[in-house]
């Protein structure tokens, strides 16, 4: 089998660690294949400075491939790298995965400069057409673009045995410098046990790619305790950090499991940990758990405060007063909170923006992230503002991060008043300290940073 090497560029708008590409750089290594990955760190949009850096690296690395892990708002920039690679060096074949990749293969293969989309999980498929010397066209998981015409497989099943994966490959780029963007005391190492959501949220892209999976009903997978803990102990081994970060979308769904890995991680690991859950398996005995194990916050999505919004629109079925308790609960064990909330709802009302406020005033929380929704293509909540004629494309192909503006010509609301009510919520968190301390070193780190 020959050895090829992948390329994977991962533009985005700050400096961030990409599981899903140390994932597949993993499992081509262990076939004997090469990767490595250069991140582009892009405020707004793509300049020369980001083509003179992946020029370099391509002539550096002479890479067979180039792997793209596509979200719709990272996709434009996709499309005009692909361009500029094609044009230097036509022979490079172009992949691109990922969640938008899946929900709109159609919209991502249409792209001229694009060869392969990946359609699901992306490990065996990139391994297969990495290791393929025979020019197959059949490979599950791939539509495949050849002289024009457009090759259409059918997804994978889903990998069920996440024990059977190698660990995320840290090595692509300079992980400890990546580690050390945050100051010391606060360095933590991203971790995923689960992979999947069993939950019906309809802004998520959870729901339409698990239909389209064969064994759907293995979308929720945990890997076993035991194998979490043997890849924190290899990180800790290689690393200097002092916190780890779960990005599970929801680290407490099975409390079988979360009872081992909490005698194992307090016994074996003994770091602070963070960690997403919902407000329905906030019970006592949940948060005695995280407690025992050495979680010191937890990340909850309130989403709005409204209510019947929430419940018929966003598929959310808890109550304000189960939020509030919630929150409370983990405040009275001495766990620190992070709610998550959106504004610029489709139909949102200035009403319900104040209920969003005022629950989070409840709530009292550590941290608030207060994101302006982006409406997702292949979500029902997404699907439905382009079916209202809500999106403004000229201005979708300007908004790079959910955090700068809305992209949508609301019916109710301003655009001015959309981003102020995304200030105003993050300012909820305003009875914390916590909150205090993180205004304090951002302002100290943007006007008192000794000049070098």
């Amino acid at each position: 089998m020959a050895k090829r090497k992948i390329l994977f560029i991962y533009p985005s708008n700050e400096p961030s660690f990409p599981l899903q590409i140390a994932a597949l750089s993993a499992y081509v290594k262990r076939s004997g294949h090469e990767a490595s990955m250069l991140p582009l760190i892009i405020p707004k949009y793509l300049e020369s400075s980001h083509m003179d850096d992946i020029k370099h690296k391509i002539e550096e690395y002479r890479p067979d491939f180039i792997g793209f892990s596509s979200y719709e708002t990272a996709f434009p920039w996709i499309t005009e790298i692909s361009h500029y690679i094609k044009t230097l060096w036509p022979k490079i074949r172009i992949i691109v995965g990922g969640y938008y990749a899946t929900l709109v293969p159609e919209e991502v293969i249409s792209c001229p400069d694009i060869d392969i989309v990946c359609r699901g999980e992306g490990e065996i498929p990139l391994d297969e057409i990495m290791s393929d010397e025979e020019n197959r066209k059949d490979i599950l998981g791939l539509w495949i673009k050849r002289y024009g015409e457009i090759f259409k497989n059918s997804v994978r099943p889903l990998i069920e045995d996440l024990n059977s994966l190698p660990y995320p490959d840290r090595e692509i780029f300079d992980y400890q410098e990546h580690l050390n963007y945050e100051p010391v005391g606060e360095r933590n190492v991203k971790v995923m046990a689960t992979r999947g959501c069993p939950y019906q949220c309809t802004y998520c892209s959870n729901v339409f790619l698990r239909k389209n999976f064969p064994n759907q009903d293995k979308y929720l997978r945990f890997r076993s305790p035991q194998n979490v803990i043997d890849e924190i102990k290899e990180l800790k081994s290689k690393y200097i950090f002092e916190r780890v970060g779960f990005h599970d979308d929801n680290l407490t769904l099975d409390t079988n499991w979360l009872k081992e890995f909490s005698k194992i991680y307090r016994e074996e690991i003994n770091l602070p940990f963070y960690c997403a859950t919902r407000v329905e398996r906030c019970t006592d005995e949940i948060i005695d758990i995280l407690k025992e194990a050495g979680c010191d916050l937890v990340l909850l999505g309130i989403e709005s405060g409204n209510e019947k919004y929430r419940k018929e629109m966003m598929k959310r079925y808890m109550s304000n007063e189960e939020i509030v308790n919630a929150f409370k609960r983990l405040k009275k064990k001495g766990i620190l909170t992070w709610s998550f909330v959106m504004v610029g709802l489709p139909d949102e009302k200035r009403r319900m923006i104040l209920e969003t406020m005022w629950l989070n005033l409840r709530c009292n929380p550590d941290f608030v992230m207060a994101s302006i929704f982006f409406p997702l293509k292949g979500t029902e909540l997404g699907d439905y503002c382009y079916k209202k004629n809500y999106v403004n494309e000229k201005k979708k192909i300007l908004v790079h991060s959910y955090a700068w503006d809305t992209i949508l010509n609301h019916p109710f609301l301003s655009s001015f008043e959309i981003r102020m009510a995304k200030y105003l919520n993050s300012f909820t968190a305003f009875r914390s300290k916590f909150f205090w301390k993180v205004v304090g070193d951002r302002l100290r780190s943007r006007f008192f940073t000794p000049k070098h």
